[in-house]
């Protein structure tokens, strides 16, 4: 278990390194041009998280075709949003909002999974979002399109577990993975056309970074998974935020204002307990020498990881 708690918390660490190169590109390269090169090579290498039996044809053969269709779309369209959001927001910003996924699956969850939602995540989704308007502020500093963006993203991400969660675990691993590099890879290489410039030497250079980023981390919190059941995993993301804060002010010069700070604060812990009271809800009772069975598929447990 200790071991898959920290293999976690290196994953997520290498995401946060990731987006941290997205940054970096800036504005020099279309945020889809962005997203396309940083997905081909981790395409290109999903076969290796094929297990034994799996076939390249499970990539397009589904099981529940219109579900997988929904949440593949939804998690692709997620990591360009989520660059056009790093490139013009403070890093530890863009974090918060990309945080307000948990909220947004409880809300979604109501509507769509007709859940019965207690109090007690009531006010937790509620704190979740006075965090967001004490981070935008609106009326006070400007609204930017990168503010929309990362919105725009969470609730995305949102609806890919959702529908993750409606799937099951009716689909392959490699599926669900493979899927995902596919799909971002087509839909970013589409949608890259327009805005499309021949990078210099030195994007190169951060492009493949980004592309080593996603794969690693991708493979890093598969292992950990094989030490720790996927849905105890999942609160090691929000140690996001702290490299978020660090590589922000070493990197980017970036120091969120104390009112940033005290709505980042507020977000993060909303939605780690969230987290918390969910993984408490969904387990039975059982003897004491039983283990606790997982109900979250490992793609679920990190929808925001790109």
């Amino acid at each position: 278990m200790v071991k898959g708690i920290l293999l976690a918390f290196l994953a997520f660490a290498v995401f946060a390194w990731g987006d941290a190169v997205v940054k970096e590109i800036g504005h020099g390269l279309d945020p889809f041009e962005v997203t396309f090169f940083g997905y081909l090579i981790p395409f290109l290498l999903s076969p290796v998280f094929m297990k034994p039996g799996d076939k390249l044809v499970d990539l397009v053969r589904w099981n529940r075709p219109w579900l997988m269709g929904l949440r593949v779309f939804l998690i692709a369209i997620t990591t360009p949003l989520s660059v056009m959001a790093f490139r013009s927001l403070p890093f530890a910003e863009a974090f918060a909002l990309l945080f307000l996924m948990p909220s947004l699956v409880t809300i979604l969850s109501i509507f769509v999974l007709k859940e019965h939602v207690r109090w007690r995540r009531g006010l937790a989704v509620c704190a979740a979002f006075i965090g967001v308007l004490i981070i935008v502020r609106p009326g006070f500093k400007e609204f930017l399109p990168g503010h929309l963006a990362a919105l725009a993203a969470a609730l995305c991400a949102a609806g890919g577990v959702i529908t993750g969660r409606m799937i099951g675990h009716t689909e392959k691993r490699f599926t669900l993975i493979g899927t995902v590099f596919l799909a971002t890879t087509v839909i970013a290489g589409i949608l890259m056309v327009p805005g499309f410039a021949w990078p210099t030497p030195h994007q190169w250079v951060l492009l493949l970074a980004f592309a080593a980023t996603a794969f690693v981390a991708q493979a890093l919190f598969i292992i950990a998974t094989m030490y720790a059941p996927a849905d105890r995993l999942g609160a090691a993301q929000y140690s996001q935020i702290l490299w978020a804060l660090a590589i922000g002010a070493l990197f980017f010069d970036e120091w969120p204002d104390a009112m940033a700070l005290v709505g980042i604060f507020i977000v993060v812990a909303a939605g780690l307990f969230i987290f918390a009271r969910e993984q408490t809800l969904k387990r039975p009772p059982q003897p004491d020498a039983a283990p606790a069975a997982s109900t979250q598929t490992e793609s679920e447990a990190s929808p925001l990881s790109h």
